[in-house]
């Protein structure tokens, strides 16, 4: 066990050791906290990016976004100077489509009714295109919109936390907050 003086010695060493590095905190977006003890009695500030003058010079418009915590006691760090575009977002699937009897059968009846005429690597892409956008439809119907149902959660979360943040979140606000996370 760490008595107070030692952690109030850790800490002093810390900051030393920052300032001697002369590393800089970089302007914080979004919310004030970046931890939650799980019972909502506890929010800190513990985690942080800390960049060197070198990084300000290449990146100086740097900031730290503090995003939503979802089911960690930790909120997701960004660091941006700007938003790139990345182009077109990937092909992507999803664990629980494997786990669905119906999928595979929907995936081969699919790909083969396609009928693209080219070369190999120019048709693979158009499949790929077109069977992307099928799996998003048959995706809502099987598993029902989830992305908006984890956005209704996740803005839900992100209310309380608000109100946890200004002190104003009574023993009803951290029992649906729990009841949240776990859902």
């Amino acid at each position: 066990m760490v008595s107070g003086s030692d952690y109030s010695r850790e800490i002093r060493g810390f900051n030393e050791f920052i300032e001697k590095a002369e590393l800089l905190d970089i302007p914080m977006i979004g919310r004030k906290f970046t931890w939650y003890k799980p019972n909502g009695m506890t929010k800190s500030r513990i985690d942080r990016v800390l960049v060197s003058k070198e990084w300000l010079e290449v990146w100086p418009n740097s900031k730290q976004f503090i995003y939503s915590r979802s089911v960690s006691d930790h909120c997701v760090l960004v660091i941006k100077d700007s938003c790139p575009d990345w182009g077109p977002k990937p092909f992507r699937s999803l664990d629980i489509w494997q786990k669905d009897s119906r999928f595979r059968d929907f995936v081969r009846c699919k790909w083969l009714s396609y009928e693209v005429h080219d070369r190999g690597l120019f048709v693979f892409k158009e499949k790929l295109k077109k069977l992307k956008s099928d799996l998003k439809v048959w995706n809502r119907e099987v598993f029902g919109d989830v992305k908006q149902a984890g956005e209704i959660l996740k803005n839900k979360i992100q209310e309380l936390d608000a109100r946890d943040d200004v002190g104003d979140l009574d023993e009803e606000g951290r029992l649906e907050m729990r009841s949240l996370l776990t859902e």
